[in-house]
């Protein structure tokens, strides 16, 4: 059994409506990753997050870091190809004094 399939088992196990921390935070990187929750999963979901506040704050958190990354690998995507093999050579001499 993979790890991705002991989570899954882990997590639907022992979900109920009411949950705990870690399993409303696997239901929100599950949703961010843009797969369908269940019916129950989702509605689990929100009634933890109405009485929640740090899982709502690890919400916009992670939604912030998620628009940081993208906005970060569009600006590398769209480097020139000279600055990209700079930054190549950059990383490789900091590996190389490790």
């Amino acid at each position: 059994m993979s790890a991705e399939e002991k989570n899954i088992a882990y997590f639907s196990a022992g979900m109920g409506w009411n949950l705990c921390c870690k399993q409303a935070t696997y239901l929100l990187l599950k949703q961010e990753e843009q797969q369908k929750l269940s019916f129950k999963e989702e509605y689990a979901l929100k009634f933890h997050m109405s009485i929640c506040k740090l899982c709502k704050a690890f919400k916009k958190q992670s939604a912030i870091m998620n628009e940081t990354i993208k906005q970060s690998l569009q600006q590398v995507v769209l480097m020139p190809e000279s600055q990209k093999d700079n930054l190549k050579l950059l990383i490789n001499r900091h590996l190389d004094e490790k």
